[in-house]
């Protein structure tokens, strides 16, 4: 079935009984309305590369109108007389590894190695916030904006965790790229937010552990100093 798509054309076509059925738009050669048997409607188009029949879906109507959906058809297959195959690049998008894919990468093959209490850090860190705030994007598609919109997040209120948290992620990224998951370092650049110098002083028992301990070491020159 083919017939020049419209916006109102699209709206008139009757419903399958079951499953779904393409009506072709006759403008575009292999532009197509699918619709299924619920009533959803996604503009398609169908296309030969090397010898192999594919089909991409281009959008979900209302959400993309009719003219809207041809014009991502005709830039679609240009790409495709170039060569390219839109729907293998997609999935290749799709089958990328996230950042929590990273976060369990760079738990097994490098936090296993680092001291426990080390370690520790890393994982708390990395489960408060990295997971939380970027866990979900792609490893490969992780920007410099990106980390400065959750560095400065954090900084708001706790400038250090901030810190150690961009220090975190910029170790996970700078593995990324050794295991071949991107090209580059995205962190590279983030200027650290200023933190507070803490002042502490000794309360009169640790004071009085303190000398005790000087009383007894060997060291009477070095203790005098302190």
């Amino acid at each position: 079935m083919a017939t020049r798509l419209t916006d109102t054309e699209v709206r008139k076509l009757s419903v399958p009984a079951s499953g779904n059925q393409i009506v072709y738009d006759t403008d575009v050669k292999g532009f197509g309305l699918r619709i299924t048997s619920s009533g959803a409607r996604a503009f398609v188009l169908n296309y030969r590369i090397a010898g192999r029949e594919r089909r991409i879906t281009i959008g979900s109507y209302p959400d993309w109108t009719t003219s809207g959906a041809r014009d991502e058809c005709k830039s679609l297959k240009r790409r495709i007389d170039r060569g390219e195959d839109p729907l293998a690049e997609r999935e290749q998008r799709m089958a990328a590894p996230t950042i929590n894919d990273l976060c369990d990468l760079f738990a097994d093959k490098h936090l296993s190695k680092r001291r426990a209490t080390t370690a520790a850090e890393y994982l708390n860190i990395i489960k408060v916030w990295i997971r939380p705030e970027i866990g979900a994007m792609k490893t490969a598609e992780l920007r410099h904006t990106d980390v400065e919109r959750l560095h400065r997040k954090i900084a708001k209120t706790r400038p250090y965790r901030a810190n150690r948290t961009i220090a975190v992620l910029s170790k996970m990224m700078s593995l990324a790229v050794k295991w071949e998951l991107r090209s580059d370092n995205p962190v590279r650049g983030i200027e650290r937010a200023p933190e507070e110098k803490r002042s502490r002083f000794l309360t009169p028992g640790e004071i009085g552990r303190l000398a005790e301990v000087l009383a007894v070491h060997p060291e009477k020159n070095s203790c005098n100093a302190i």
